[in-house]
């Protein structure tokens, strides 16, 4: 199976504007893994592991969130377009997608301890692949047939934690993580008949798999460096892994040859692919002009989840590196606005969970952005960012995708107004 979806994008053409992802590659597993976190830090890379500002909701560090500060309120809005365009050796396709992306909110609970909650992106499936066999054997035996395969669907990830300062400069949190999401697959086979023989059907295969899992991240913050000018702050973070326990139903042919449509079979059971463990670290320096940070992040793709039958496809441990910073040239400046505006760049690097025919799938991109305040002398703000990617390759009869992905974000700061009593003389 795996052979021939990869074999056959070059025959694939994009539509459908309702799916968040376009790849062949979102054909395994649990689709494309989106990248994470809010506008503000990927911008910057997505360096986000030792990210803590009282400003900003950071989604990746739960230890983070004991940072907000008393009377006052966090919240983000996000939203992405997406442009895909992608190649094999003898054809090409693109695809563009607008939606909502994230939601977070972070306030405080008691002295120290502050409440995280978001509704983000996990992973996206979207793929229509549709191409003639016209091997020898086949013409010779059966005829010209036709194959397509499709998919889509998304999982969405829930997220409510807290974080607590245990004691001064050091922080520890936990989420707690609930992934939902339904995704659909299709698949036919339609005989165009040349001998004549007769005795060949058209096939048609579904599965619908359910996603509903609860899984977990602890994580931690320390600021050995907290000075008046300058702060550097760590941070690590572990997302517990296991069996997702999707709820797969399936409609099949019995096997891959062309037999008559009515030996199909209908099942359920129980997916058994596993999340990984992934282990996070990483620093984050600041001053009132600039800041900058890096992530390092290992998951254990390969020891959980066991190669296809077909040995064309296996699943790998990954590693994946982002670094990037900001400046704000004068926050203080009332006369020229674009001194107040922060500008960010960064770059990340990680590798996919799949091998396809031996070679890895390994995605780099560039990252840029800009933060604009709403007021002269408000906190919230409006995030504009921008990224520039690249992932596959053309030999092997894979696909290589370059990719632009522009977000608006609003990072709303509740500025005092959210718990001020209203009083009236």
């Amino acid at each position: 199976m795996a052979l021939t979806i990869v074999a056959g994008f070059s025959k694939a053409s994009a539509q459908g504007s309702s799916l968040n992802a376009y790849s062949p590659y979102t054909f395994y597993g649990i689709g494309d893994i989106r990248s994470q976190g809010i506008a503000v830090t990927r911008a910057m890379g997505g360096a986000s592991i030792g990210f803590r500002n009282y400003l900003y909701v950071n989604t990746l560090n739960p230890a983070s969130y004991s940072s907000v500060r008393g009377n006052s309120f966090l919240s983000n809005f996000d939203m992405e377009g997406q442009n895909f365009y992608a190649r094999t050796s003898d054809a090409k396709t693109s695809y563009n997608t607008f939606n909502v992306r994230d939601i977070a909110m972070s306030f405080p609970l008691i002295k120290g301890m502050g409440v995280g909650i978001s509704v983000t992106p996990y992973s996206s499936v979207g793929y229509d692949v549709n191409f003639y066999d016209q091997s020898p054997d086949v013409l010779g035996d059966v005829g010209q047939v036709f194959y397509s395969y499709a998919g889509s669907g998304d999982v969405t990830q829930f997220k409510a934690g807290v974080g607590y300062e245990l004691f001064k400069n050091f922080s520890v949190g936990a989420d707690l993580i609930y992934y939902h999401g339904k995704i659909v697959r299709t698949f036919s086979a339609e005989p165009t008949t040349i001998t004549g023989s007769g005795g060949y059907y058209s096939l048609m295969g579904t599965s619908d798999e359910y996603v509903n899992s609860f899984f977990g991240t602890l994580g931690m913050q320390w600021t050995p460096v907290a000075k008046s000018d300058k702060v550097l702050t760590v941070g690590a973070t572990w997302q517990i892994g296991g069996r997702m326990n999707n709820q797969v139903v399936e409609s099949m042919p019995l096997n891959s040859t062309l037999l008559p449509g009515e030996d199909v079979i209908n099942r359920e059971y129980v997916s058994g692919l596993q999340m990984p463990n992934v282990v996070s670290a990483g620093f984050y320096y600041h001053t009132d002009k600039y800041s900058f940070g890096a992530d390092y992040e290992w998951a254990d793709w390969g020891t959980r989840n066991k190669a296809d039958q077909s040995d064309v496809l296996s699943f790998r441990n990954t590693n994946a590196v982002r670094l990037g910073g900001q400046y704000t040239p004068n926050r203080g400046d009332v006369r020229n606005a674009f001194n107040r505006f922060t500008y960010r760049a960064g770059i990340r690097w990680s590798q996919g969970y799949v091998v396809l025919h031996d070679r890895p799938i390994s995605d780099v991109a560039l990252t840029m952005g800009v933060g604009i305040p709403l007021r002269m002398t408000g906190l919230s703000n409006v995030n504009l960012g921008l990224e520039l990617g690249q992932r596959g390759t053309t030999k092997a009869g894979l696909s290589r995708e370059n990719y632009l992905k522009f977000t608006v974000g609003f990072s709303l700061f509740g500025e005092d107004y959210w718990f001020v009593k209203v009083k009236y003389d």
